[in-house]
């Protein structure tokens, strides 16, 4: 199940944001292995997109706070939330559905750091 997510560069974007909304939403992103399969994917599907490039680095720190072996949920939180604040503002740029999909995206990284932080 680790592995689930993995999809090749040439990946749709929406396709990637689907997996990684129903990640969060059935709450199988909780476990490391599964958050590095969906980050290793984000990693692929957006560099070479310089519109995106602003969520490498809280991306980077998801992984590494993720590799650690104990990562701590207060972390983990707040880089979600700093993901989804660069999504919603990103969203507006977007054409077509991929607003709404950017929107839900969003709302899908806050609600699981919401229930991080509650764990903390």
């Amino acid at each position: 199940m680790a592995n689930q997510h993995t999809q090749s560069a040439g990946s749709s974007a929406s396709t990637l944001i689907g997996a990684t909304v129903e990640a969060f939403d059935q709450g199988q992103a909780a476990s490391p292995q599964e958050g590095m399969s969906l980050i290793t994917d984000w990693f692929s599907s957006i560099k070479t997109n310089h519109n995106a490039s602003e969520v490498m680095e809280p991306l980077r720190q998801l992984q590494d706070e993720l590799q650690t072996g104990a990562p701590d949920n207060e972390r983990l939180s707040n880089l979600l939330i700093q993901l989804a604040d660069i999504t919603e503002r990103k969203a507006p740029e977007a054409e077509g559905d991929m607003q709404s999909r950017l929107q839900t995206l969003a709302t899908s990284l806050r609600n699981f750091a919401g229930q991080l932080s509650t764990t903390v």
